[in-house]
């Protein structure tokens, strides 16, 4: 397993990053409000919809994903493409 940081600036990049990711069936997904140091833990995305994307609507949130090594590159490649700024 490999794991991963993305940042986006946009709450509707993420989304659709997340959506992407889940169809590639990655092993998880976490999101972090990445401009308030005091938010509550990740909340993970798998298993659940995407209700709680609300917590990371603020500028800076934090994509923290977790995939099988040999798609680490997919979900790379998906993250840029959604404007996803990869943090390794």
């Amino acid at each position: 397993m490999e794991n991963f940081t993305a940042a986006f600036r946009s709450d509707h990049d993420l989304q659709q990053a997340v959506d992407a990711l889940r169809k590639q069936g990655v092993i998880d997904l976490q999101i972090e409000p990445g401009a308030e140091p005091h938010q509550p833990m990740p909340t993970s995305l798998l298993g659940g919809g995407l209700s709680h994307l609300s917590t990371a609507e603020s500028p800076g949130c934090l994509l923290q994903i977790v995939v099988e090594s040999s798609r680490i590159r997919q979900a790379e490649d998906t993250v840029t493409r959604f404007g996803g700024q990869l943090d390794r």
